[in-house]
């Protein structure tokens, strides 16, 4: 009998072909996926406290960011090397111009995922992602825990820094060190829950 493969060879995408495969329907319409090195994912489902949280942080972000960087809602962040296209809850960019999105004048300095059944893909597996990508800093809202953990300073392919933040702590993003965000303020009460 021979030796069983440790490994099964799966066949990868790239950012190029996964457009191919939605544009010619391959994936229904509404159907929640992404790409993650080179992999088509199924999106975990969006709950009530998951919008609230989502939405809310946007609005802030689109106020205090006004002029001075665009803000996206769940919107595609291209990383052809890394043959990706995540779709993050929020992504915060340099240029406060809209037509700028993807290209090298309006950079991700902030991306944001919200995350309760994600939320261990989202620490373990989209952090080394962004890192490699060179995003900045990358905030992951723990809606179990009911706090936000920051990462900052990529640095081969992981962030240096990581740190957590609960309810009576108020973070500022790294780019915009004017915003003060209160992690309280970004969870729904339990009355709205």
């Amino acid at each position: 009998m021979g030796k069983a493969a440790d490994t099964i060879d799966q066949r990868r995408f790239t950012v190029d072909e996964y457009h191919r495969m939605a544009e010619t329907g391959i994936f229904k319409p509404e159907e929640r996926v992404e790409l993650i090195r080179g992999v088509v994912r199924r999106m975990s489902a969006k709950n009530y406290a998951h919008v609230v949280v989502a939405t809310s942080l946007y609005q802030l972000l689109v106020r205090a960011l006004a002029g001075r960087a665009s803000v996206y809602k769940e919107d595609p962040l291209k990383l052809v090397r890394l043959d990706s296209e995540p779709e993050p809850d929020i992504v915060a960019t340099s240029s406060p111009d809209i037509k700028h999105y993807g290209s090298e004048s309006s950079r991700p300095l902030l991306v944001v995922e919200v995350a309760e059944s994600s939320l261990r893909y989202d620490l373990n597996a989209k952090a080394p992602l962004y890192a490699e990508a060179g995003v900045p800093e990358y905030w992951v809202v723990n809606l179990v825990d009911r706090e936000l953990v920051v990462f900052r300073t990529p640095e081969n392919g992981a962030y240096r820094d990581r740190t957590t933040h609960g309810v009576n702590d108020h973070v500022t993003p790294h780019a915009w060190p004017d915003v003060a965000i209160e992690v309280a303020g970004l969870f729904p009460t339990a009355e709205e829950s």
